[in-house]
């Protein structure tokens, strides 16, 4: 699984698992990029990306991926 234009990818056996692992796997670029990303060049504009990941919760993230409308 992966977003167009997002610098993060995953896999799983099924969709469900492969969701699981891009909500980790978001989680953990969100990390890296408060530690030592944020100032690359080709990172830089993903602050925004950075704060929805950090404001949402597992399931808003799940939420996210796959589109679910409120």
């Amino acid at each position: 699984m992966f977003v167009p234009g997002l610098p993060v990818a995953a896999d799983g056996a099924s969709l469900d698992e492969a969701i699981a692992e891009m909500v980790d796997a978001l989680r953990e670029y969100a990390e890296d990029w408060q530690r030592h990303l944020l100032d690359a060049p080709n990172h830089r504009d993903n602050w925004g990306l950075v704060q929805l990941i950090s404001f949402c919760d597992d399931e808003q993230l799940r939420e996210w991926l796959v589109g679910v409308a409120r």
